[in-house]
């Protein structure tokens, strides 16, 4: 019987060599025809990528050659301009301007130049063939073809200003011309233009003979980018051809992949014969070591045989030996989890698992401890939850089994039979967790339980001591405030009105005097009852602090409602109050405000009540007083009040330094932030600042107030390096900080002292006093400039400037007025923001357009060239806490602000 595998097995060797003979041959047929289809289809590919790169390339370059050829005409316009030739007389202005343009043309690209008086007349030429080509550019406003120099021209039309005799116009030529193409041609690739049909320039000296030789060349026709306001104009036309030499030649292409896989059929036929006896034989093994470890389940009995899959370190090794691995790791597991199921009676958690009606099929025993059951008598899991807390349990547990939940975590309540110590509830904690088959089916729900009633009502304390007051047990502000912010939104979805009443006992500090404060406490406590009597069972009376009491009456229909209860509260204290067997009358002072009549706000109801209430004190107490029925304030009252907080908010730090971003206006990055003084006070909320910077100044707290902002200016800076950005910061300087002695060095050695750079300040000037004050500060703006500092002027357009006073400034940035930018859509209004932008850029000098709201605004002004923009479409004036977070937001992605 066992001679007869050797005849089988050479048989299946035999039947496996003339197999694999057959199956090279089909693959080698295959590669061959594979690879000569991926030929066609790559060198097809290859064509259309080299087709499409030629084709972006130009179309790309050309238009940038024509926005970098009208950029350079617009320059030389914008340099004629500024010298100023122009504006002197006839007889002067002719011969400076040819001895400019000499000077000049070495560095332009036109070849020819006309000026153009607002007639539209010549009046000066430049240029060998200015003459001629003029007489054309009429016919052919911007392209012109010259037969007699043969030449084709780019005419380019520039507004020029010609002094007293008005707006011009500048034409510049030009040239087209062999060495043009020369320097736009790439690698492998050869230009010709043509213009209306005949050939006017070629990159190389030699023609190209692209129909002789059509598969050596690809040609590709580029039209030149045409001008909307140019219709009827015949454009030029750029032809490429991108030579073909370097791709690879079919046979070379075939070849390699042919010749490797019949080297790898003889290879294979070599080999074959002497692996594959051995290679069945160890494969055998394997099966043979499953099937004995399936009957004996004895690992000792495993390694004999898998004995001949061990002889050679190869993939077959591997296999049995993870085999081995697996059954000593599946051994090993189920001891670990039979040492799990110990150590889990030991716990006090109790682990459950039950199906979709709940049934209970596995449970721990300290399942039966919680419940209070004896093991097997648990099973259900409804029978033993509390049937207020059933219908949640139910809801959560079929969302699991449904597969919309992978995991929850309740708190519920057992059912009266698994009642705590002293009778309480016993509330535990279920985790539930979803188990699927292999099909993806829910079948199963497991849970670890534990009891947490101890900490339950733990939290339940807790959480009452931090909305009560400790004394009275009423509301404190915390749930005082949350109540009210309700009782608003109701208010205002039903259109009703709200009280909110401040009461203050009369003279409460004579019974603490007299009687002691334990005697005051039980006055407070039998005040707080007697008024909760008297209140209905929506309103909420709380303790605001000492014998202050607010009392909060939601869903009015009218003022009327209100004053009737309030008039009960004052008739609850009638009678008088027993407090430690005596008897004590007590009256009280209350303020109340509206909602909405008097505020839309809770803060601002809060503080009219308040002031009602002393108001209602002032009257002689035991007084009731309505916030409007106030006498009004007197004409002046609330800017003398601000005028007369205004020192103390300054020298207690009131007033706060808040940052604005400005944002580069191409990427919208951020690249500095402007400071802007902010005041929140007590009593009249936001303060503008147009309202408290004149105050300052004519208080003489300007300085002081300028000097607070700053130093808050520099700790932010340095609270941003620390955080690894790199911006400026820019801080408006007034009249007095700019030229008060030692203010520059007082400066410099507070950026030493917090390790920063006089570079990374800009000190913002407002225009007026910029220009009004510059000849006499010119030492202070000088020193400010040598140490590094750079200088803006703030509002720049609002004040009456000349040229030489902003050249003498010496800034380096100007910042454009907001009422200019909201005039940007009007005619005059965008072109006076122009002209400011390209005198900045004449004067070298970086430009900031403020008050930038809309998107199309902000695109506006970046086609224009300003440098930056800053206003409320990319953020508004925030606390450095949310200015971090917004540059945050920027860092990861430049985006305009959605509020």
């Amino acid at each position: 019987m066992s001679p007869s595998p050797r005849p089988q097995r050479g048989a299946l060797r035999g039947q496996a060599k003339r197999r694999l003979l057959l199956i090279g041959l089909l693959v080698t047929l295959l590669i061959f025809a594979v690879t000569s289809l991926s030929y066609r289809v790559l060198k097809q590919r290859d064509l259309e990528q080299r087709r499409e790169q030629v084709r972006a390339h130009y179309n790309q370059l050309l238009p940038r050659l024509g926005s970098q050829q009208l950029a350079q005409g617009l320059q030389l316009a914008a340099r004629i301009e500024f010298s100023r030739i122009l504006e002197r007389p006839s007889a002067e202005r002719w011969p400076m301007l040819t001895a400019f343009l000499n000077a000049q043309w070495s560095f332009s690209t036109f070849s020819n130049l006309v000026v153009l008086d607002p007639a539209g007349k010549p009046i000066y030429r430049h240029g060998a063939e200015s003459d001629s080509l003029l007489l054309q550019a009429s016919q052919a406003p911007h392209w012109l073809y010259e037969p007699q120099y043969h030449q084709l021209y780019r005419i380019y039309r520039i507004p020029l200003w010609l002094g007293s005799e008005g707006q011009g116009q500048l034409v510049l030529f030009k040239t087209l011309s062999h060495s043009s193409l020369s320097e736009w041609a790439i690698p492998q690739t050869q230009l010709e233009l043509t213009h209306e049909g005949r050939l006017v320039a070629r990159s190389s000296a030699e023609p190209v003979n692209a129909l002789d030789d059509p598969a050596r060349y690809l040609r590709l026709e580029i039209p030149w980018p045409r001008d909307e306001a140019a219709e009827g104009q015949t454009y030029p036309v750029l032809l490429a051809y991108r030579d073909l030499g370097d791709l690879l030649p079919h046979g070379q292409f075939v070849a390699r992949p042919v010749a490797l896989a019949l080297l790898i059929l003889g290879l294979l036929w070599y080999g074959l014969g002497r692996w594959l006896g051995g290679t069945v034989r160890r494969i055998e093994s394997l099966g043979q070591g499953a099937r004995r470890y399936a009957r004996q389940h004895d690992r000792n009995q495993l390694l004999p045989a898998l004995a001949p899959a061990l002889e050679r370190d190869d993939e077959i090794k591997d296999t049995a030996l993870a085999f081995e691995h697996l059954v000593a790791a599946i051994e090993e597991r189920e001891q670990e989890q039979l040492s799990y199921l110990q150590t889990l009676e030991l716990l006090e958690e109790a682990v459950i698992e039950f199906n979709a009606e709940g049934r209970i099929l596995r449970a721990s025993p300290a399942w039966s401890a919680l419940c209070h059951q004896e093991d097997g008598q648990c099973d259900c899991i409804h029978s033993q939850i509390h049937p207020d807390d059933l219908p949640l349990l139910k809801a959560q547990a079929e969302q699991l089994f449904q597969g919309q939940k992978q995991g929850v975590t309740l708190r519920l309540r057992l059912h009266a039979k698994g009642r705590g110590r002293a009778g309480h509830d016993l509330w535990i904690e279920a985790r539930l967790l979803a188990f699927a088959d292999r099909h993806g089916r829910v079948e199963n729900v497991r849970g670890v339980l534990r009891d947490i009633t101890q900490t339950y009502t733990h939290e339940q304390q807790i959480s009452h001591m931090a909305l009560h007051d400790a004394l009275t047990e009423l509301p404190n502000r915390v749930l005082l405030e949350d109540r009210f912010k309700i009782a608003l939104r109701l208010a205002a979805r039903n259109e009703e009105m709200v009280g909110v009443c401040f009461i203050d006992l009369d003279h409460f500090k004579l019974v603490n005097d007299s009687l002691g404060h334990k005697a005051g406490d039980r006055l407070l406590l039998s005040f707080a009852d007697r008024l909760q009597q008297s209140l209905r069972k929506g309103d909420t009376l709380a303790r605001w602090g000492g014998d202050e009491f607010v009392l909060l009456l939601p869903e009015m229909q009218d003022e009327n409602d209100i004053r009737t209860v309030a008039g009960k509260v004052i008739s609850a204290l009638q009678q008088p109050l027993e407090v430690m067997d005596n008897e004590i009358r007590m009256t009280l002072s209350m303020g109340v405000a509206v909602y909405p009549n008097d505020s839309e706000e809770m803060e601002t109801l809060f503080s009219q009540a308040d002031r009602a209430m002393f108001f209602a004190k002032a009257q002689g107490r035991n007084q009731l007083c309505f916030f409007h029925d106030m006498s009004s304030k007197g004409p002046g009252k609330q800017e003398l009040y601000i005028q007369n907080r205004l020192a103390a908010a300054v020298e207690q730090g009131l007033i706060q330094a808040w940052f604005q971003p400005v944002v580069d206006s191409r990427s919208h990055a951020c690249t500095s932030l402007e400071v802007l003084a902010r005041w929140q006070d007590a009593e009249n909320g936001w303060i503008s600042p147009a309202t408290f910077i004149p105050m300052a100044e004519n208080l003489g707290l300007i300085g002081a107030l300028g000097n607070k902002i700053l130093l808050d200016s520099l700790d932010a800076l340095c609270r941003l390096n620390q955080l690894g950005y790199d911006l400026w910061v820019a801080v408006n300087i007034s009249k007095r900080q700019l030229f008060i002695p030692g203010f520059v060095e007082w400066l410099l050695q507070e950026l030493a002292e917090r390790g920063l750079r006089p570079g990374q300040l800009i000190l913002e000037i407002t225009e007026s006093v910029a220009l009004s004050d510059v000849e006499s500060g010119a030492d202070t703006v000088q020193r400010l400039r040598g140490a590094g500092f750079h200088l803006a002027i703030d509002d720049f357009g609002t004040g009456y400037s000349s040229l030489s006073q902003l050249h003498e400034m010496q800034a380096n940035e100007l910042k454009i007025d907001i009422s200019f930018i909201r005039r940007l859509f009007q005619p005059d209004g965008k072109t006076m923001v122009q002209a400011i932008i390209r005198m900045a850029q004449a004067l070298e000098m970086k430009t900031v357009a403020e008050g930038v709201e809309t998107s199309e605004c902000a695109e506006l002004l970046a086609q224009m060239g300003a440098d930056c923009l800053q206003g409320y479409l990319f953020g508004k004036p925030m606390p450095l806490a949310e200015f971090e977070l917004w540059l945050e937001r920027n860092r990861q992605e430049p985006r305009i602000a959605t509020s």
